[in-house]
């Protein structure tokens, strides 16, 4: 029988996700003098927080399952000041394993996003419930919608730019449904919950939302218990499963669902997707397969790594046209959130490295202009690696593109932590600014930018 993910007692302390600046960090710390190369621009008024696993022991099982740490930069009229908090959850406060926390939803690692919505921060795992915290990071409570959400809630939602609506789902590994659809309206209130029939478990990380649909994505990572047994692992790629896009009206319910098969594939992070007229547009950073076994690693080699795609599913002809746009390697794709679910003509991603031996980060980060065809780079230097693109702009009413590029990146040779802050219509030019941390910053998962 191989090694269980949830044997505790066999943990490989040396695992990769444990090693250099994907270790943890001890210390909670805030400070408002920070070294700063270049100049902050003086419109950029508002909170960045990134989100990511620090395992408060040391160690984890797995990347996934360390505790949640917010790593938060407030700025405020051409100054900034920078701090760190655990979310304080029961997996944090009793220091639990990721099986002790199965059956308790309020048991969350929280480690994977945060979103601002209604006047509410939530700190986001998509295997529980979200918790709440304030813009000084410190966790209020876990937050279930007035006692209406009885789920889990993806760590990745959506929020519409013209309706002002919170749109995410569920999945569940052990039971039917298998996935659950909620609708949230612009002052809080969840108003709509919709059981989605699928004929088996699967991973179902994120997805696809446009102006009048979601898009659900069928991929066939397959949660199968007797797995779990025979690898060590729950889930499973199975490509004989087959692969399908499920369009449903953002109102509709199970029976509005109509699904599209495409090539079996994976995909843990979309761009963006848009309405054109009888099509949906989607782009995606598409995996041809996906290593899951063991969860001793999340990389299996290139043919696990994301490539930008475009999917456009043609809504009167039932079929989908799959395109692959570039072949630089990449993940963790962003666009301007004020064009979430609406047409985007420009878009961000990280790079990563196709030439290690495990999951590492790239030194470069990708701007798309989809509408050319074109590719920019922004070189982080020898020995830097990057993270996720989050776009700040300008001001509320700025174009798409008239913005900041904010990324955290590390410095291996001086191993310091700094925040770049990029002008996006200058993308390939060095940042404007640079923020060192008085400690490094572990890499991550996601972040938002919370305007002032």
């Amino acid at each position: 029988m191989s090694q269980s993910l949830f044997d505790k007692d066999t943990v490989d302390k040396n695992a990769w996700h444990l090693q250099g600046n994907w270790g943890p960090v001890e210390k909670e710390l805030e400070s408002s003098e920070l070294v700063v190369k270049g100049e902050i621009p003086e419109g950029l008024n508002g909170l960045y927080v990134r989100n990511g696993m620090n395992p408060r022991s040391g160690y984890s099982d797995h990347w996934f399952f360390g505790n949640g740490m917010l790593h938060g930069f407030k700025f405020e009229d051409g100054t900034v000041s920078y701090k760190n908090r655990y979310v304080k959850t029961p997996y944090y406060e009793k220091d639990l394993d990721v099986m002790s926390s199965f059956g308790d939803l309020s048991a969350s690692p929280a480690n994977t996003h945060i979103v601002k919505h209604a006047g509410k921060i939530l700190a986001l795992e998509e295997a529980h419930l979200p918790w709440q915290v304030d813009e000084e990071l410190e966790t209020i409570g876990v937050y279930d919608f007035a006692g209406k959400l009885n789920g889990a809630m993806t760590a990745h939602p959506r929020i519409c730019p013209k309706t002002g609506e919170l749109l995410f789902f569920s999945y569940s590994m052990m039971a039917e449904p298998y996935l659950t659809y909620y609708r949230v309206n612009a002052t809080g209130d969840l108003i709509q919950v919709e059981p989605i029939e699928l004929p088996r478990a699967v991973m179902m990380h994120d997805w696809n939302v446009t102006e009048n649909h979601v898009v659900f994505m069928d991929l066939p990572i397959i949660s199968d218990m007797n797995l779990a047994v025979e690898t060590g692992s729950p889930f499973g790629f199975k490509p004989e499963c087959g692969a399908r896009l499920g369009v449903m009206p953002r109102d509709g319910s199970n029976s509005d669902v109509r699904w599209f098969e495409i090539d079996p594939c994976f995909v843990f992070h979309p761009l963006n997707s848009y309405e054109e007229g009888n099509k949906i547009i989607l782009y995606v950073c598409k995996q041809k397969e996906a290593m899951v076994g063991g969860f001793q690693e999340v990389y299996g080699g290139d043919t696990t790594i994301g490539r930008l795609w475009k999917w456009t599913i043609d809504l009167e002809l039932g079929e989908v046209k799959e395109e692959q746009i570039d072949d630089a390697a990449c993940d963790f794709p962003r666009v301007d959130d004020r064009r979430t679910g609406l047409k985007t003509d420009y878009g961000y991603c990280m790079t990563l490295d196709t030439n290690a031996e495990s999951l590492t980060l790239g030194n470069h980060a990708h701007k798309y202009d989809l509408v050319n065809n074109k590719r920019f780079t922004h070189d982080l230097g020898k020995n830097v690696k990057g993270g996720e693109t989050v776009f700040a702009p300008k001001s509320k009413d700025s174009d798409e593109d008239d913005g900041w590029i904010l990324m955290l990146a590390y410095e291996e040779e001086t191993e310091k932590s700094k925040l770049l802050i990029i002008d996006s219509k200058d993308f390939e030019s060095p940042p404007v600014a640079e923020i060192y941390t008085p400690q490094r910053i572990p890499y991550g998962a996601h972040g938002s930018w919370m305007p002032k």
